[in-house]
């Protein structure tokens, strides 16, 4: 089982795309100042990122700003080990405490609250909000199950009902039409799965002969994002034309693990590499982050320990 990084129905006939397809341009992501670890995990189309990083001392901190480093925002949830997972187009962040999974959003005017149902805090993970502010999410119900649900501004929204028989599943991306993506753990095998749900469409969708696939994000455009594991227990990152039904396996430069998560309507898309900074796939020859302009951090929060 995929260790998570704290997701009439049909299967879907999918293709890896062939390795002469057209190469987009990695280009490495700018990294917050004296950062010792550093993910981007959520990017607008005006290159406004956000995520989280460790300092010296092996804090995990929050952060937003533009891409090319000139002035970051660092910010701390109230447990101090905070993951931004996503950002919207008006700046509001949908994220957890990735030690205690309590979770948060904050506003633009940098307001940080946990997010609630009926008045009690939810735990899980919240990302990839659309342009009008819903985000994807699950929390975890009594019984120990994952719950998919959107949520805005703070609060549980809609609980969504997979259909694909499942133990769990998540939703990790939504669209501004409502289109969504997450995985699901497979009830046989204790797997994960993919799907994509398009209209209330609920389609299974996997990486060919992936051990795991796991969708991370969905722009306006009718791409998706996501990892899955090989069969030989590498991680590997993708993105799917929901149109043309096709993959694209994407590999960092040089890396042996590549972990793929959001992306904006210039089809520019966030990935990471464990212990050695992130990057930006961009699929088209336009819209690539701008080059740096060195390093501006802004009020730095407490933060603790990060979580192995």
């Amino acid at each position: 089982m995929r260790k998570l990084l704290l997701g009439s129905v049909a299967m879907a006939a999918v293709a890896m795309a062939a390795s002469s397809a057209s190469a987009g341009t990695w280009v490495t992501a700018t990294a917050v100042q004296n950062s010792v670890t550093f993910a981007v995990f959520g990017i607008t189309n005006g290159s406004i990122i956000a995520g989280d990083y460790t300092d010296s001392s092996g804090f995990q901190h929050g952060f937003v700003g533009p891409s090319d480093g000139s002035n970051f925002t660092s910010f701390d949830d109230p447990g101090g080990v905070t993951q931004p997972r996503g950002i919207s187009q008006k700046g509001w962040i949908a994220g957890f405490d990735s030690s205690s999974t309590a979770t948060w959003e904050r506003s633009p005017s940098g307001t940080l609250n946990p997010v609630t149902k009926n008045g009690n805090a939810l735990n899980g993970v919240a990302q990839g909000l659309n342009r009008t502010g819903t985000f994807g999410a699950d929390y975890i119900d009594s019984t120990g199950t994952t719950v998919p649900y959107t949520g805005k501004r703070y609060k549980f929204a809609n609980k969504f009902v997979l259909s694909i028989p499942n133990t769990g599943s998540a939703i990790r991306g939504v669209d501004a039409a409502g289109d969504m993506v997450g995985w699901f753990y497979d009830p046989n095998t204790g797997l994960q799965h993919g799907f994509i749900s398009i209209g209330g469409t609920q389609t299974q969708v996997d990486v060919p002969n992936a051990t795991y696939t796991v969708f991370e994000g969905i722009n306006d455009r009718g791409i998706a994002t996501g990892q899955f594991e090989d069969s030989s227990n590498a991680i590997h990152g993708f993105y799917y034309k929901i149109s043309t039904g096709k993959f694209k396996q994407l590999d960092a430069p040089g890396a042996a693990t590549t972990q793929v998560w959001g992306l904006n309507n210039h089809d520019v898309i966030t990935a990471s590499v464990p212990g050695a900074g992130s990057y930006y796939y961009c699929i088209h020859a336009t819209g690539c982050p701008a080059p740096s302009k060195g390093h501006v951090i802004n009020t730095p929060g407490k933060g603790k320990p990060a979580v192995p």
